[in-house]
């Protein structure tokens, strides 16, 4: 029998990515995830890797970078909640940064293939996924036609 962990599915529920699914699959998505811990200065991803799975930053210090030259450039540090890899199960792209934690992290792995095995659930994560990805470039073209 699955045990339902309340805090990581209050987490869950707070996750701009999973707007609009209901408590029912907020659990379905829990028990399709897997719990990925890292520790102290190792990668859940390193930029160039494949990107067949997503992740939800559950608890810890991790920061995304990108490659800069002869070393990284911080673009941001994700919080709890915070979702990261999704870019490249939509286009099927090479991870174009790495997610480096800071000290021991845990984060919730969402395969692709285990996402697709619930059409409804995916419907509503890409749906999301693409309202994101608007408001980025919303942002990025207020910043640079602004001035």
């Amino acid at each position: 029998m699955l045990t339902i962990d309340e805090g990581i599915l209050r987490v869950l529920s707070g996750v701009s990515l999973f707007s609009g699914l209901d408590r029912v699959h907020l659990i379905w998505l829990l028990s399709a995830a897997e719990r990925v811990n890292v520790g102290a200065e190792q990668l859940f991803f390193d930029e160039g890797d494949p990107g067949d799975k997503f992740f939800v930053f559950i608890k810890g210090s991790t920061v995304v970078e990108k490659r800069a030259g002869e070393g990284w450039a911080k673009i941001v540090d994700l919080r709890p909640g915070d979702t990261f890899g999704e870019m490249s199960i939509i286009d099927g792209v090479p991870r174009s940064a790495r997610v480096r934690a800071l000290g021991d992290s845990i984060a919730l792995c969402l395969p692709q293939r285990r996402l697709e095995s619930s059409p409804e659930v995916a419907a509503i994560i890409y749906r999301n996924i693409a309202r994101m990805q608007a408001a980025r470039v919303r942002e990025a073209n207020e910043k640079l036609f602004s001035k």
